[in-house]
């Protein structure tokens, strides 16, 4: 038997197998055959009664609405009769969290009130005044019957693809939030139908909380206590909200976002990831957002298509150069769970599909107008994330082949106006990079990735993938192909892990040429120029052009700085070229001038640590490379940047804003003069991280925390004399926030173990009572009384805080952000929720324009003293995804955007 002479091992099998090995591979054939017949036929149903169900959700949505009114009348009808007027109660308060939070009359201490045990599904009815096991007794109950008390709700999908569901009691049903949650978080089709997608979601949402300790407030108290990952934390209740009802219902802001900007790019770990309009707008993505971008001229303006619920992975341009595909990776993972807790009511059909679209989370293809930003076929049934998809260029592009990231890392091809899948075949053993469709040859794809390279023959009668594999002549045969291109005559060019170019007969999948070592550590990227010339780039961060049909280069290479890593992908957009490299830095230009190389897209390789706003029109970025910007976002240029050897971790900057501190993973820390670009002071304070540092609003003290753990207040005199003010020890656990006062007396911390400090400048350990009607000047603490019932509601999940007078911003660990009004006193606050980012948000900055009508937003460095306008106010955020840091993996790109918000 002939062996194969590609690179993967699992093609090389014995010359004899026994007789009984034979039929037990028939058999196990046999099994997988009728496995795969009966999955596909599972799925079918599975859409026919998830279809079924949508047309229902509606009908119990009211029915619902219309018990809860009848509940109501009730209760105000037994709030007129002399038994009821004794309590002095409040509406009628149903929750459908998880958790508990109720509420104790002034008179009785919340610690004589009896004891109650909650199961996962329980349902919790607050009176004031009036205990829930009173009331559930007064509520008529139902015969328990399994066809009227079970619901089976969809709770995401499993590994093969097909929904898991589970069976949810609605016995005594009178939760209305909850009953709307269940009804709601069904999955979306995947019809033709034309959804136009908001740019940013504004819609109001209703918190349910996801913790499971009940905790008691009682009326008149100075301590809001509060759970967190199984720990209690007392906050201090400012004068004026002792009589809070963390029950009672809190209506959401009136604003309004619209995404402006965004400032990322991702290409560390994707190819062919940009395309170029007949526009003239340049097309990329990051995070779960795709960009067109206008490059022509100096207007940098962007649109943004915001149909995918997780992070995008690819993209295609159709050859009518007007639709886009796009593939996204599967959201259900822990830090991206489908959100179950937003329990918005739906009012209209319309509502209900944009909904049940937000929460379509497994992986998928989107088919979209790149004039309108609509979407107008999305292709579903794939095991894990989309790694690449391609348009058919022989038939007008009625075919796209995708690549996902399963085991088999299966190669599809879809009918995609139809929506059906045509064929498919398992494309590798190992990572694919890329599959493209021949230009000239019908039917034809290539595939190469980690290990493998291939050709695959389609059959549109049948649907029938047909697998050829490249084979490398001679001894030094490199272990993967990098990087793929097509020719003039259709002759396919590769660039390998060895710096090898090499041209393919496509016909016969033999080389026919070569040239060795051109680019030392391999050759990242290939394209064919409009002049017929092919450019290469590689690792060695040059960019070379070549005669095809000789291999023969035809300039001088140029080389790019260091800063901006070796290119990736190469693209040609008019007479000039875009290229993307792998510190996510896009650059625009011509090879006849170099030195003018513009970047579009200014990018990090390593994640993003912190940012703040500096003054009017400046933010500031640093990241674990060592990488320090100072940005102006009204031109979207970097004003300054400088690199340092350690990972940046934490930074600050005063209320003049011309002084910044940097706090190093080393344990270094340094103050920088921004106008001058000098070092004016720096110290090493052991070999711990820095983990925190904070500017009194006035003078020039500051705060250092270390991972040691430990905290000390400097200060720097007019002398530029560094004085210690205080010195802390022996804390509980490190700390990673600090907040000064106003009139930078106080200071208090949060530490990694959910401990809520205070201290006055002197070290001296303050009691909560003391600082309970403080007025911080910055919202770093994430436990504080103004979103103390929000980190409550979802068990610590709350990643970063800003705030003003009016508006509280929440950065989630899911990578959404919400707006709630300030302070949060409810623990089912409604609250306007802002999508964009893929995973954890870190960090989130307001900056607003000044003007002669306006409003204070915020004191101290949080807001750099800016003032907010009556008509709107523009806001910072972005992603950080942190090594290790609650649970994560280590992502390939950080990005930061802009959002105009109105009120």
């Amino acid at each position: 038997m002939s062996i194969s002479n590609g690179w993967s091992s699992s093609s090389i099998i014995s010359d004899v197998l026994p007789e009984e090995e034979f039929e037990e591979v028939e058999e196990d054939e046999l099994i997988l055959s009728e496995n795969d017949r009966l999955r596909s036929r599972v799925e079918e149903l599975e859409k026919i009664v998830v279809a079924q169900r949508n047309e229902i959700v509606l009908l119990q949505s009211s029915t619902v609405e219309i018990l809860r009114r009848l509940q109501n009348l009730e209760v105000q009808e037994k709030s007129k009769s002399p038994v009821s007027s004794g309590y002095n109660s409040l509406p009628r308060r149903i929750s459908g969290s998880k958790s508990t939070y109720s509420v104790s009359p002034s008179s009785q201490h919340p610690s004589s009130l009896p004891r109650q045990s909650h199961s996962q599904n329980s349902k919790s009815i607050y009176i004031n005044g009036m205990s829930s096991t009173e009331d559930v007794a007064q509520m008529p109950r139902r015969p328990p019957t399994r066809g009227s008390d079970m619901v089976n709700v969809s709770v995401g999908k499993s590994a093969r693809g097909s929904p898991m569901r589970k069976w949810v009691s609605t016995h005594d049903m009178k939760d209305t939030e909850r009953f709307r949650r269940l009804s709601t978080s069904s999955e979306a089709s995947t019809s033709a139908t034309t959804i136009t997608m908001n740019p940013i979601v504004n819609s109001v949402r209703r918190l349910s909380t996801r913790n499971n300790r009940a905790c008691q407030f009682s009326t008149g108290n100075d301590y809001l206590p509060i759970f967190i990952s199984g720990k209690s934390v007392h906050v201090p209740v400012p004068t004026g909200y002792e009589n809070i009802d963390p029950t009672a219902d809190q209506d959401p802001p009136s604003v309004k976002a619209t995404l402006k900007h965004v400032y990322s790019y991702r290409g560390k770990d994707v190819r062919s990831n940009i395309e170029a309009l007949p526009t003239g707008e340049l097309v990329f993505f990051s995070a779960n957002m795709v960009i067109l971008m206008n490059i022509v001229g100096d207007d940098r303006s962007q649109r943004i298509y915001h149909g995918h619920t997780c992070d995008v992975k690819c993209i295609a341009l159709h050859p009518n150069k007007i639709l886009v595909a796009s593939g996204q990776s599967s959201c259900h993972s822990s830090e991206k769970a489908l959100k179950t807790e937003h329990t918005s009511p739906v009012e209209s059909p319309e509502e209900l599909v944009k909904q049940l679209e937000m929460e379509h989370t497994e992986a998928h293809v989107r088919i979209w107008d790149t004039v309108k930003l609509t979407t107008l076929m999305i292709l579903t049934g794939f095991e894990k994330g989309i790694c690449h998809v391609a348009f058919s260029r022989t038939d007008s592009g009625s075919s796209l082949a995708v690549v996902d990231d399963s085991l088999k890392h299966t190669l599809s091809v879809w009918n995609w106006q139809k929506g059906k899948r045509c064929g498919e075949v398992k494309a590798a053993n190992d990572l694919v990079f890329e599959c493209k469709w021949h230009p000239t040859i019908r039917n034809l794809i290539v595939v190469y990735g980690k290990g493998h390279f291939s050709f695959f023959n389609y059959d549109p009668a049948t649907g029938v993938l047909v697998k050829t594999v490249a084979t490398f002549e001679g001894r030094d045969k490199p272990k993967t192909v990098l990087s793929l291109c097509f020719g003039a005559d259709g002759q396919v060019v590769t660039g390998d892990s060895n710096g090898t170019i090499s041209i393919w007969d496509p016909r016969t999948c033999k080389t026919i040429k070569q040239a060795h070592s051109v680019h030392p550590g391999g050759v990242y990227s290939l394209a064919l120029a409009k002049s017929g010339k092919l450019l290469s780039g590689g690792k060695d961060r040059m960019i070379s052009e070549w005669d095809v049909n000789d291999l023969v280069r035809s300039r001088r290479p140029i080389e790019l700085p260091d800063e901006k890593g070796f290119p990736r992908v190469i693209l040609q957009s008019g007479t000039d070229l875009v290229i993307g490299t792998s510190s996510n830095t896009l650059l625009h230009g011509n090879l006849d001038n170099p030195a003018n190389l513009a970047s579009l897209i200014e990018g990090d390789p390593g994640d993003l640590t912190s940012l703040l706003t500096c003054g009017d029109a400046k933010l500031i970025t640093t990241s674990q490379c060592g990488t320090v910007r100072i940005w102006n976002h009204l031109e979207k240029k970097i004003e300054f940047s400088k690199k340092f050897m350690d990972s940046v971790e934490c930074v600050d900057v005063d209320a003049t804003h011309t002084h910044i501190i940097l706090g190093f993973a080393g344990g270094l820390w340094n103050v920088i003069n921004i106008p001058k670009q000098q070092t004016i002071e720096e110290k090493k304070e052991g070999t711990a991280a820095i983990t925190a540092v904070k500017f009194t609003p006035v003078g020039g003290t500051f705060a250092v925390a270390t991972k040691e753990p430990s905290l000390t207040v400097y200060r720097i005199d007019a002398s530029k004399n560094l004085l210690v003010i205080s010195r802390i020890h022996h804390l509980p656990s490190p700390l990673i926030a600090i907040d000064f006062s106003t009139d930078a007396q106080y200071l208090r911390a949060q530490s990694t173990g959910a401990h809520l400090l205070f201290w006055s400048k002197n070290g001296e350990i303050c009691d909560g009572s003391t600082v309970r009607d403080v007025k911080w000047a910055s919202s770093r603490v994430k436990i504080g009384f103004e979103t103390a019932l929000v980190a409550h509601s979802s068990n610590g999940q709350v990643s970063t805080v800003s705030q003003n007078d009016e508006l509280v911003a929440v950065g989630m660990e899911n990578g959404t952000i919400r707006v709630y009004s300030s302070p949060v006193t409810s623990v089912t606050a409604g609250f306007v929720e802002l999508l964009g980012h893929g995973k954890l948000t870190m960090n989130y900055q307001p900056y607003q324009r000044l003007g002669n009508d306006s409003r204070s937003f915020a004191g101290g460095s949080e807001s750099s003293g800016q003032e907010l306008t009556v008509k709107e106010f523009e806001t910072i955020r972005e992603t950080i995804r942190r090594h290790g840091t609650y649970g994560l993996a280590r992502p390939p790109y950080s990005y930061i955007s802009m959002i105009p918000m109105a009120i």
